[in-house]
């Protein structure tokens, strides 16, 4: 506490590194969460896709009668497909056009869990009605305020006109940076070349109490090898693997993380280094009266801890102001939970006592008879 400067700068050091830290470990268990959006509005228990199925995006389709195959297992209480594709949608005022992600399905069905959808599915049942996603890109249009107003909006999809009678909450995702959900009649008549019979994602829900995957097993023998199926959270999972391993992105975060880890090392080595030297002197007369190593090397590593602590609540705060704001300006679910509190909090104790202790190397190498 006697310099100030040199404190405040290596609490600054690790501030920066802690918010670092949090904010790409936020931002990625956001982006994941993100990218399944739509995985987890699904009102399922097993999932079936073609055998080269990518990620939700990029689907390829198969026959619809593989769901009235496994229809025909006892535990199948219900069945959906879903019709998956992006096209040009017309902006509302400007009349620009952005690709947009369409999700047809059969409005007697019930495909999605969300309350919103299951109030507003019974408005696509007419041809050309669609309900749009108000958390999609500001670029599409002002949908959700137009419809508030009026009760509806005009729009175009694939030059065809589309009236947008309601809206949902799903989000934007790597795939699409808006969703609107029609009936499957308007999806073929939207979709050039579509097939009612070939779907690109099948859903079954099971009977109440049924184990999902002894029933899997069950379906396996049944269907062809042209499918794969899944239960609801390997689907999940295998959406989040294909953009962590198969994409930059989990090497982008990662790697950043790193980043800020080496960053605020370095920050609190130069500090306690300098200390260290500074006050060199002092620390050759208490090793020439009989304090050992082990004295002086506790001595750094709580001046390490002092200092990861008083930069951790700060760091915290600022993670905390920067999830909020990315929320309210980004739709995205970034939250301060208890695992990214602890971990960084462990990350820095560590980062700051493996800077102390290489700090002391100069002490412990250092004979006191020869400095002055």
């Amino acid at each position: 506490m006697a310099e100030r400067k040199r404190f405040l700068a290596a609490v600054a050091g690790i501030t920066f590194a802690v918010t670092m830290m949090m904010f790409q470990m936020g931002l990625q268990s956001a982006l994941f969460t993100q990218v399944v959006a739509p995985h987890l509005l699904l009102d399922a228990d097993l999932v079936i896709t073609h055998r080269q199925y990518e990620y939700f995006g990029i689907s390829r389709s198969f026959t619809a009668k593989r769901l009235y195959q496994a229809y025909a297992l006892p535990e199948v209480r219900q069945h959906a497909g879903l019709y998956l594709g992006n096209l040009p949608m017309k902006h509302p005022v400007t009349g620009e056009n952005r690709d947009v992600f369409i999700i047809g399905f059969d409005p007697a069905q019930t495909p999605f869990s969300d309350p919103q959808i299951l109030a507003n599915q019974h408005k696509i049942q007419r041809d050309g009605v669609a309900l749009f996603d108000i958390r999609s890109r500001e670029e599409f249009g002002p949908f959700a305020k137009i419809v508030s107003e009026n009760g509806y909006a005009v729009t175009e999809v694939s030059g065809k006109r589309i009236r947008v009678e309601g809206t949902f909450a799903m989000g934007a995702t790597f795939a699409a940076d808006g969703n609107i959900l029609v009936s499957k009649d308007t999806f073929l008549q939207i979709w050039n070349g579509a097939h009612p019979n070939m779907i690109m994602v099948g859903l079954l829900k099971l009977t109440e109490g049924t184990n999902s995957e002894e029933t899997l097993k069950k379906l396996r023998p049944i269907l062809p090898d042209d499918v794969t199926i899944y239960t609801r959270e390997a689907f999940i999972e295998m959406e989040k693997n294909y953009w962590r391993v198969r994409t930059p992105i989990g090497f982008v975060i990662t790697a950043s993380m790193i980043v800020g880890l080496i960053v605020g090392a370095v920050i609190v080595y130069q500090i306690l280094y300098t200390d260290v030297t500074d006050h060199l002197p002092e620390y050759a007369t208490l090793k020439s009266i009989g304090f050992r190593d082990g004295y002086f090397i506790r001595l750094i590593l709580q001046e390490s801890v002092i200092l990861s602590v008083c930069g951790f609540i700060p760091g915290a705060l600022l993670t905390a102001v920067l999830f909020a704001l990315t929320r309210e300006y980004a739709y995205m679910p970034t939250y301060l939970t208890n695992t990214i509190v602890f971990s960084v909090f462990f990350l820095t104790l560590f980062m700051c006592s493996c800077a102390g202790a290489l700090a002391t190397r100069r002490l412990r190498q250092a004979n006191p008879g020869e400095i002055n």
